[in-house]
C-alpha cells in the first residue's frame, strides 16, 4: 500500500473528514509539492475546520426544528412587504443583538410573513453557528407544564436554555393560568441577559399584558423582553394567498 493510500486510511480512522478531503485536493494539484509544509498544513487544517462548522450547522438545523427550515432572508420580498426596510433586516442578520442577548418582535397580521422571516433569520444565525429552537407559544406552555407534573421542569429549562436563539411564534393573549404565568416567568428570567428572544404575535405588545390577569407578573416577564428589543410591524398582503404557502414541518 502506497504512503498516500495509509495516510487517507489514518484519516478515515480518526473521522478527519475535512483534513482528508483537502489532502485528497492537493494530491490532485501539480504543484502542490511546491508548497511549504507550513502552507500545505494550514490548507488541511482549514479543511478541517469548514468541515466541522458544516456539520455544526447541519446538526444545528435539526436541532432548530424551524416551521420554514429552507426560509431564507434573500427571500423577502420588500414590494410585497413594504413595511419591512432592507437596512433594517440588514441590521438585524448581523445578529449583534443575539450576541449581546437582546430581542426581537415581530407583530402584524396573519400571513403577513411573520413566522416565515422569523426562521430565516433562525437560519442566518445557525450559519454562524449559533443554536436556535422554535417552538409554537401554546405547545411551549403545554411542554412546560408537562415537565412541570413529570418533575423534569428543571432538565427542560436547561434544555432551553441552552439554546442562544429561542424562537417563539404566534404569542396569543389569552387567559394564562397562575402555573402558566409562573413558568413562564421561570423561563424568561432564567434567560435574561444570557440569550435571546425572537417572538412573532398576531397583537402588538401593549395587549400581551392582558392575558397575565395579574399586572405585577405581566411587567416582570414583558419589561424584560419589550424594553430590550427589536420591534418591527409587518403589513401588506397575505403571503400565503401571494404564493399559495401551505404549512411548514411544524404545521399540518
Amino acid at each position: 500500500m502506497s504512503s498516500k493510500n495509509i495516510i487517507i486510511d489514518k484519516l478515515v480512522t480518526l473521522k478527519l473528514k475535512g483534513i482528508q478531503t483537502a489532502l485528497l485536493k492537493q494530491f490532485d494539484l501539480p504543484d502542490s509539492d511546491e508548497l511549504g509544509f507550513l502552507e500545505r498544513l494550514n490548507d488541511l487544517l482549514d479543511g478541517e475546520l469548514i468541515a466541522v462548522g458544516n456539520k455544526r450547522r447541519l446538526r444545528l438545523q435539526r436541532q432548530a426544528n424551524l416551521r420554514w427550515p429552507q426560509a431564507n432572508i434573500s427571500d423577502v420580498d420588500y414590494k410585497l412587504q413594504p413595511s419591512l426596510k432592507k437596512s433594517v433586516i440588514a441590521n438585524l442578520v448581523e445578529l449583534e443583538w443575539i450576541r449581546n442577548d437582546r430581542h426581537c418582535i415581530l407583530t402584524g397580521a396573519t400571513g403577513t410573513g411573520k413566522t416565515h422571516l422569523a426562521c430565516a433569520i433562525g437560519n442566518s444565525a445557525i450559519m454562524q453557528q449559533i443554536s436556535v429552537g422554535f417552538y409554537r407559544f401554546n405547545h411551549l406552555l403545554l411542554q412546560l407544564l408537562a415537565a412541570h407534573k413529570e418533575g423534569e421542569l428543571d432538565k427542560f429549562r436547561k434544555k432551553l436554555n441552552r439554546i442562544k436563539l429561542l424562537i417563539i411564534d404566534d404569542w396569543g393573549i389569552s387567559s394564562l393560568t397562575a402555573t402558566d404565568r409562573e413558568l413562564l416567568y421561570d423561563l424568561v428570567e432564567s434567560r435574561d441577559k444570557s440569550s435571546s428572544l425572537l417572538i412573532t404575535s398576531q397583537y402588538p405588545t401593549e395587549e400581551w399584558y392582558s392575558g397575565f390577569q395579574e399586572p405585577t407578573i405581566a411587567e416582570s416577564v414583558l419589561d424584560r423582553i419589550i424594553h430590550s428589543a427589536h420591534q418591527i410591524h409587518m403589513t401588506g398582503p397575505s403571503m400565503r394567498e401571494a404564493f399559495g404557502l401551505q404549512g411548514g414541518r411544524n404545521e399540518k
